[in-house]
Protein backbone atom coordinates (compact mmCIF):
# COMPACT_ATOMS: atom_id res chain seq x y z
CA UNK A 1 0.00 0.00 0.00
CA UNK A 2 1.58 3.26 -0.89
CA UNK A 3 0.22 6.69 0.54
CA UNK A 4 1.10 10.26 0.24
CA UNK A 5 1.78 12.50 3.56
CA UNK A 6 2.63 15.61 4.09
CA UNK A 7 4.91 14.82 7.70
CA UNK A 8 5.73 11.21 8.85
CA UNK A 9 7.11 11.40 12.66
CA UNK A 10 8.66 8.27 13.39
CA UNK A 11 8.30 7.63 17.30
CA UNK A 12 4.53 7.97 18.80
CA UNK A 13 5.24 7.99 22.09
CA UNK A 14 5.09 11.50 24.35
CA UNK A 15 6.98 13.94 22.33
CA UNK A 16 6.21 12.50 18.69
CA UNK A 17 2.33 12.58 19.76
CA UNK A 18 2.47 16.12 20.81
CA UNK A 19 4.43 17.18 17.96
CA UNK A 20 1.90 15.17 15.49
CA UNK A 21 -1.40 17.43 17.29
CA UNK A 22 1.05 20.78 16.98
CA UNK A 23 1.07 20.27 13.41
CA UNK A 24 -2.02 19.41 12.94
CA UNK A 25 -2.97 22.90 15.33
CA UNK A 26 -0.69 24.92 13.00
CA UNK A 27 -2.15 24.15 9.43
CA UNK A 28 -6.00 24.76 10.40
CA UNK A 29 -5.86 20.43 10.64
CA UNK A 30 -5.35 19.70 7.47
CA UNK A 31 -1.69 18.80 7.22
CA UNK A 32 -1.79 14.57 6.57
CA UNK A 33 0.44 13.03 9.23
CA UNK A 34 1.68 9.96 9.86
CA UNK A 35 3.32 8.46 13.31
CA UNK A 36 4.82 5.21 13.02
CA UNK A 37 5.33 3.94 16.83
CA UNK A 38 7.03 0.25 17.59
CA UNK A 39 5.25 -0.90 20.66
CA UNK A 40 1.46 -0.94 21.22
CA UNK A 41 0.74 0.73 24.52
CA UNK A 42 -0.59 -0.91 27.50
CA UNK A 43 -1.79 2.05 29.29
CA UNK A 44 -3.80 -0.16 32.25
CA UNK A 45 -0.12 -1.64 32.47
CA UNK A 46 1.94 1.31 32.62
CA UNK A 47 -0.29 3.37 35.04
CA UNK A 48 -0.78 2.70 38.54
CA UNK A 49 1.65 2.71 41.64
CA UNK A 50 4.27 1.85 39.28
CA UNK A 51 3.70 4.64 36.83
CA UNK A 52 6.46 6.99 35.79
CA UNK A 53 5.79 10.55 35.45
CA UNK A 54 7.71 13.76 34.04
CA UNK A 55 7.58 17.56 35.31
CA UNK A 56 6.47 19.99 32.77
CA UNK A 57 7.50 23.50 33.06
CA UNK A 58 5.59 26.82 33.33
CA UNK A 59 6.75 27.66 29.70
CA UNK A 60 6.03 24.54 27.93
CA UNK A 61 2.13 24.87 29.53
CA UNK A 62 2.31 28.21 27.78
CA UNK A 63 3.06 26.44 24.84
CA UNK A 64 0.75 23.46 25.35
CA UNK A 65 -2.14 26.30 25.58
CA UNK A 66 -1.36 27.12 22.03
CA UNK A 67 -2.56 23.52 20.63
CA UNK A 68 -6.35 22.98 19.86
CA UNK A 69 -6.50 19.46 19.21
CA UNK A 70 -10.28 18.88 17.26
CA UNK A 71 -13.35 17.76 19.06
CA UNK A 72 -12.84 19.82 22.21
CA UNK A 73 -13.14 23.44 23.06
CA UNK A 74 -9.85 23.13 25.22
CA UNK A 75 -6.51 23.81 24.81
CA UNK A 76 -3.76 20.68 25.31
CA UNK A 77 -2.78 22.82 28.36
CA UNK A 78 -6.51 22.69 29.60
CA UNK A 79 -6.36 19.10 28.79
CA UNK A 80 -2.81 18.33 30.59
CA UNK A 81 -3.89 20.39 34.00
CA UNK A 82 -7.15 18.02 34.76
CA UNK A 83 -4.94 15.03 35.02
CA UNK A 84 -1.57 16.94 36.75
CA UNK A 85 -0.33 17.64 39.76
CA UNK A 86 0.88 21.57 40.31
CA UNK A 87 4.23 22.52 41.90
CA UNK A 88 3.75 25.59 44.16
CA UNK A 89 7.65 25.35 45.53
CA UNK A 90 11.08 24.13 44.52
CA UNK A 91 12.92 23.58 47.83
CA UNK A 92 17.03 23.43 46.37
CA UNK A 93 19.55 22.30 48.96
CA UNK A 94 23.31 21.34 49.72
CA UNK A 95 22.96 18.18 51.68
CA UNK A 96 24.72 18.37 54.74
CA UNK A 97 25.88 22.46 54.03
CA UNK A 98 24.19 26.17 54.83
CA UNK A 99 22.86 27.01 51.46
CA UNK A 100 19.58 25.99 50.97
CA UNK A 101 17.11 28.22 48.61
CA UNK A 102 13.47 27.87 47.81
CA UNK A 103 11.18 28.82 44.39
CA UNK A 104 7.97 29.72 45.01
CA UNK A 105 4.91 30.22 42.38
CA UNK A 106 3.57 33.13 44.04
CA UNK A 107 6.59 35.11 44.22
CA UNK A 108 6.16 35.34 40.22
CA UNK A 109 2.78 35.75 40.21
CA UNK A 110 1.95 32.30 39.05
CA UNK A 111 -0.53 29.57 39.88
CA UNK A 112 2.31 27.03 40.06
CA UNK A 113 5.80 26.71 38.78
CA UNK A 114 5.04 23.52 36.30
CA UNK A 115 3.07 20.50 37.01
CA UNK A 116 4.23 16.43 36.93
CA UNK A 117 1.54 14.36 35.04
CA UNK A 118 2.21 10.56 34.99
CA UNK A 119 3.29 9.35 31.64
CA UNK A 120 0.40 6.64 30.84
CA UNK A 121 -1.90 9.02 31.60
CA UNK A 122 -0.62 11.57 29.54
CA UNK A 123 0.21 8.76 26.53
CA UNK A 124 -3.43 7.56 27.27
CA UNK A 125 -5.04 11.25 26.48
CA UNK A 126 -2.92 11.62 23.72
CA UNK A 127 -3.93 8.79 22.04
CA UNK A 128 -7.44 9.33 22.62
CA UNK A 129 -6.83 12.90 20.79
CA UNK A 130 -5.71 11.43 17.78
CA UNK A 131 -7.84 9.15 17.36
CA UNK A 132 -10.12 12.52 16.94
CA UNK A 133 -8.11 13.72 14.12
CA UNK A 134 -9.04 12.19 10.71
CA UNK A 135 -5.85 13.80 9.42
CA UNK A 136 -3.58 11.76 11.68
CA UNK A 137 -3.23 8.21 10.79
CA UNK A 138 -0.93 6.05 13.58
CA UNK A 139 0.93 2.51 12.15
CA UNK A 140 1.32 0.88 15.30
CA UNK A 141 3.03 -2.20 16.08
CA UNK A 142 5.42 -1.10 13.15
CA UNK A 143 8.83 0.28 12.40
CA UNK A 144 10.99 1.71 9.32
CA UNK A 145 12.58 -0.72 7.30
CA UNK A 146 14.11 1.88 4.13
CA UNK A 147 14.63 5.22 3.84
CA UNK A 148 14.75 6.88 0.71
CA UNK A 149 15.02 10.71 0.12
CA UNK A 150 15.07 12.67 -3.41
CA UNK A 151 15.37 16.36 -3.32
CA UNK A 152 11.36 16.68 -3.02
CA UNK A 153 10.03 14.16 -0.94
CA UNK A 154 11.09 10.92 1.44
CA UNK A 155 9.91 7.43 0.70
CA UNK A 156 9.37 5.53 3.83
CA UNK A 157 9.06 1.80 3.86
CA UNK A 158 7.76 0.02 6.77
CA UNK A 159 8.22 -3.22 7.72
CA UNK A 160 4.40 -3.91 7.21
CA UNK A 161 4.90 -3.12 3.74
CA UNK A 162 3.27 0.26 3.26
CA UNK A 163 4.98 2.91 1.74
CA UNK A 164 4.83 6.49 2.74
CA UNK A 165 6.16 9.60 0.86
CA UNK A 166 6.43 12.73 2.28
CA UNK A 167 7.77 16.07 2.05
CA UNK A 168 9.00 15.85 5.91
CA UNK A 169 10.26 13.23 7.81
CA UNK A 170 10.62 13.66 11.64
CA UNK A 171 12.93 11.49 14.31
CA UNK A 172 11.20 11.30 17.73
CA UNK A 173 12.67 7.52 18.27
CA UNK A 174 14.74 8.34 21.65
CA UNK A 175 18.67 8.71 21.55
CA UNK A 176 20.79 6.64 19.32
CA UNK A 177 17.85 7.47 16.96
CA UNK A 178 18.08 4.62 14.22
CA UNK A 179 15.96 7.07 11.94
CA UNK A 180 19.01 9.86 12.35
CA UNK A 181 21.36 6.77 11.62
CA UNK A 182 19.98 5.97 8.58
CA UNK A 183 19.87 9.01 7.58
CA UNK A 184 23.84 9.40 8.39
CA UNK A 185 23.50 11.45 11.32
CA UNK A 186 25.31 10.06 14.18
CA UNK A 187 25.20 10.38 18.15
CA UNK A 188 27.83 11.75 20.02
CA UNK A 189 28.28 10.51 23.68
CA UNK A 190 29.06 13.21 25.69
CA UNK A 191 29.83 12.35 28.93
CA UNK A 192 29.54 9.90 31.38
CA UNK A 193 28.12 11.04 34.71
CA UNK A 194 29.53 7.84 36.39
CA UNK A 195 25.76 7.70 38.40
CA UNK A 196 22.24 6.02 38.21
CA UNK A 197 19.65 7.44 38.68
CA UNK A 198 16.91 5.44 40.76
CA UNK A 199 13.11 6.06 40.00
CA UNK A 200 10.12 5.24 41.93
CA UNK A 201 6.78 6.56 43.90
CA UNK A 202 6.80 6.61 47.51
CA UNK A 203 3.80 7.25 49.68
CA UNK A 204 3.88 9.63 52.47
CA UNK A 205 2.50 10.32 55.93
CA UNK A 206 1.62 13.61 55.28
CA UNK A 207 0.52 15.53 52.16
CA UNK A 208 2.98 17.47 50.39
CA UNK A 209 1.48 20.75 50.24
CA UNK A 210 2.16 20.74 46.11
CA UNK A 211 6.45 20.91 47.16
CA UNK A 212 8.70 19.67 45.11
CA UNK A 213 12.56 19.16 46.43
CA UNK A 214 15.94 19.18 44.94
CA UNK A 215 18.81 18.04 47.46
CA UNK A 216 22.71 18.02 45.96
CA UNK A 217 24.40 15.03 47.73
CA UNK A 218 28.04 13.98 47.39
CA UNK A 219 26.55 10.72 45.33
CA UNK A 220 24.60 13.21 43.00
CA UNK A 221 20.98 14.92 43.44
CA UNK A 222 17.95 13.27 44.67
CA UNK A 223 14.90 15.29 44.04
CA UNK A 224 11.32 14.07 45.45
CA UNK A 225 8.39 15.18 42.93
CA UNK A 226 4.30 15.64 44.33
CA UNK A 227 2.01 13.60 42.54
CA UNK A 228 -1.37 13.06 44.32
CA UNK A 229 -1.46 14.47 47.86
CA UNK A 230 0.61 11.68 49.39
CA UNK A 231 2.27 10.44 46.81
CA UNK A 232 5.56 11.73 45.03
CA UNK A 233 8.23 10.44 42.19
CA UNK A 234 11.37 10.09 43.22
CA UNK A 235 14.63 10.33 41.18
CA UNK A 236 17.68 9.10 43.36
CA UNK A 237 21.13 9.24 41.49
CA UNK A 238 24.23 7.51 43.11
CA UNK A 239 26.98 6.14 42.03
CA UNK A 240 26.88 2.33 42.42
CA UNK A 241 22.55 1.79 42.83
CA UNK A 242 22.90 -2.01 43.24
CA UNK A 243 22.98 -2.22 46.72
CA UNK A 244 19.44 -0.18 47.13
CA UNK A 245 18.20 -1.81 43.83
CA UNK A 246 19.03 -5.17 46.11
CA UNK A 247 16.96 -3.69 49.24
CA UNK A 248 13.95 -5.33 50.35
CA UNK A 249 11.41 -2.28 50.22
CA UNK A 250 11.29 -1.90 53.82
CA UNK A 251 14.97 -1.83 53.96
CA UNK A 252 14.95 0.78 50.76
CA UNK A 253 11.94 3.26 53.29
CA UNK A 254 14.45 3.13 55.91
CA UNK A 255 17.14 4.45 53.95
CA UNK A 256 15.59 6.88 51.85
CA UNK A 257 14.36 8.32 55.37
CA UNK A 258 17.60 8.34 56.26
CA UNK A 259 18.86 10.57 53.45
CA UNK A 260 15.79 12.70 53.37
CA UNK A 261 14.85 13.18 56.82
CA UNK A 262 11.45 14.04 57.80
CA UNK A 263 10.04 16.81 56.78
CA UNK A 264 7.62 15.12 54.64
CA UNK A 265 6.82 12.59 57.53
CA UNK A 266 7.48 9.11 57.17
CA UNK A 267 7.98 7.46 53.89
CA UNK A 268 5.44 4.24 54.04
CA UNK A 269 5.72 2.64 50.47
CA UNK A 270 7.79 2.61 47.93
CA UNK A 271 6.54 1.16 44.07
CA UNK A 272 8.90 -0.82 41.41
CA UNK A 273 12.20 0.67 41.31
CA UNK A 274 13.50 1.44 38.03
CA UNK A 275 16.99 2.13 37.37
CA UNK A 276 19.18 3.95 34.41
CA UNK A 277 22.59 4.81 33.93
CA UNK A 278 23.39 8.52 33.16
CA UNK A 279 24.70 9.91 30.49
CA UNK A 280 25.15 13.42 27.93
CA UNK A 281 24.51 11.96 24.36
CA UNK A 282 23.50 14.58 21.37
CA UNK A 283 22.96 13.54 17.66
CA UNK A 284 25.81 15.67 15.59
CA UNK A 285 22.99 17.97 14.11
CA UNK A 286 19.40 18.82 14.76
CA UNK A 287 18.55 18.00 10.66
CA UNK A 288 19.64 16.06 7.43
CA UNK A 289 17.99 16.42 3.97
CA UNK A 290 14.12 16.48 4.59
CA UNK A 291 15.21 15.31 8.04
CA UNK A 292 14.25 17.19 11.63
CA UNK A 293 15.55 15.38 14.85
CA UNK A 294 13.93 16.36 18.03
CA UNK A 295 13.12 15.31 21.92
CA UNK A 296 15.35 12.61 22.90
CA UNK A 297 16.27 11.78 19.43
CA UNK A 298 18.68 15.08 19.45
CA UNK A 299 19.87 15.16 23.15
CA UNK A 300 20.14 13.48 26.57
CA UNK A 301 20.67 15.07 29.70
CA UNK A 302 21.05 14.24 33.41
CA UNK A 303 17.66 14.63 35.30
CA UNK A 304 19.13 17.40 37.63
CA UNK A 305 16.48 20.20 37.31
CA UNK A 306 14.29 18.17 34.99
CA UNK A 307 15.52 19.90 32.14
CA UNK A 308 15.55 17.28 29.48
CA UNK A 309 12.12 16.50 28.80
CA UNK A 310 11.25 20.25 28.91
CA UNK A 311 14.22 21.04 26.40
CA UNK A 312 12.60 18.28 23.67
CA UNK A 313 9.15 20.03 24.13
CA UNK A 314 10.69 23.54 22.49
CA UNK A 315 12.04 21.77 19.84
CA UNK A 316 9.20 20.19 18.67
CA UNK A 317 7.18 23.77 19.28
CA UNK A 318 9.93 25.34 17.22
CA UNK A 319 9.37 23.00 14.35
CA UNK A 320 5.70 23.59 14.14
CA UNK A 321 5.96 27.27 14.41
CA UNK A 322 8.41 27.09 11.39
CA UNK A 323 6.08 24.66 9.39
CA UNK A 324 3.19 26.65 9.72
CA UNK A 325 5.06 29.82 8.41
CA UNK A 326 6.22 27.58 5.71
CA UNK A 327 2.37 26.88 4.55
CA UNK A 328 1.63 30.41 5.20
CA UNK A 329 3.89 31.48 2.46
CA UNK A 330 3.20 28.50 0.43
CA UNK A 331 6.49 26.83 0.37
CA UNK A 332 7.85 23.57 1.29
CA UNK A 333 8.56 23.28 4.73
CA UNK A 334 10.53 19.98 4.46
CA UNK A 335 13.40 22.32 2.26
CA UNK A 336 16.41 23.09 3.56
CA UNK A 337 15.88 27.01 4.12
CA UNK A 338 13.33 26.00 6.49
CA UNK A 339 15.16 22.88 8.23
CA UNK A 340 18.64 25.51 8.27
CA UNK A 341 16.41 27.76 10.69
CA UNK A 342 15.33 25.36 13.06
CA UNK A 343 18.62 23.79 13.33
CA UNK A 344 19.81 27.86 14.10
CA UNK A 345 17.61 28.39 16.62
CA UNK A 346 17.72 25.19 18.11
CA UNK A 347 21.22 24.88 18.99
CA UNK A 348 21.76 27.57 21.06
CA UNK A 349 19.19 26.78 23.78
CA UNK A 350 20.44 22.87 23.63
CA UNK A 351 24.09 24.03 24.34
CA UNK A 352 22.75 26.24 27.06
CA UNK A 353 20.79 23.99 29.02
CA UNK A 354 23.55 20.77 28.22
CA UNK A 355 26.14 23.08 29.86
CA UNK A 356 24.40 24.48 32.68
CA UNK A 357 22.98 20.56 33.87
CA UNK A 358 26.48 19.77 33.24
CA UNK A 359 27.97 22.25 35.42
CA UNK A 360 25.71 21.92 38.49
CA UNK A 361 26.78 18.21 38.04
CA UNK A 362 30.43 19.46 38.64
CA UNK A 363 30.09 22.62 40.91
CA UNK A 364 28.01 20.65 43.61
CA UNK A 365 29.74 17.29 43.47
CA UNK A 366 32.80 18.74 44.23
CA UNK A 367 34.58 18.62 47.39
CA UNK A 368 36.97 21.14 46.99
CA UNK A 369 36.46 23.58 50.16
CA UNK A 370 36.65 26.47 48.33
CA UNK A 371 33.75 25.32 46.23
CA UNK A 372 31.79 24.09 48.47
CA UNK A 373 32.12 27.40 50.06
CA UNK A 374 31.18 29.22 46.92
CA UNK A 375 28.16 27.29 45.94
CA UNK A 376 26.27 27.67 49.37
CA UNK A 377 27.17 31.02 49.55
CA UNK A 378 25.33 31.92 46.10
CA UNK A 379 21.94 29.38 47.15
CA UNK A 380 22.31 31.39 50.54
CA UNK A 381 22.48 34.95 48.18
CA UNK A 382 19.65 33.00 46.23
CA UNK A 383 17.33 32.97 49.48
CA UNK A 384 17.79 36.32 50.60
CA UNK A 385 18.01 38.43 46.74
CA UNK A 386 14.82 38.27 45.68
CA UNK A 387 15.68 39.66 41.78
CA UNK A 388 18.70 36.90 41.80
CA UNK A 389 16.20 34.40 42.89
CA UNK A 390 13.42 35.15 40.23
CA UNK A 391 16.15 35.12 37.31
CA UNK A 392 17.08 31.52 38.22
CA UNK A 393 13.10 30.78 38.38
CA UNK A 394 12.63 32.15 34.98
CA UNK A 395 15.54 29.70 33.67
CA UNK A 396 13.66 26.55 35.54
CA UNK A 397 10.17 28.06 33.95
CA UNK A 398 11.86 27.32 30.55
CA UNK A 399 11.06 31.20 29.58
Amino acid sequence: MKQNIDVVIVGGAVTGSVLALALSSVSGHQLQIAIVEKNTPNYAEQGGFDARSIALAYGSLQKLAQIRPLATEQNLAQLVYRIATPIKQIHVSDQGHFGKTTLKADELRLSELGVVVELAKLGEQLTALIAKHPNIQLFCPDTVSHIERTEQQCQITLNSGTQLTSKLLVACDGIQSQVAQQCGVTTQFIKDYQQSAIIANVILSEPHQNHAFERFTKQGPFALLPLNEKMMSLVWCMEDPTDAMAMSDSDFLYALQQQFGWKLGKFLQVSKRFVYPLSSQKSESHIHHRLAIVGNASQLLHPVAGQGFNLGMRDLFELATLVGQALAQGEDFGEAKWLQQFEQHRQADQARIMQSTSGLISIFGCEFLPMQVARNLALFGLSHFSPARNAVAHKALGW
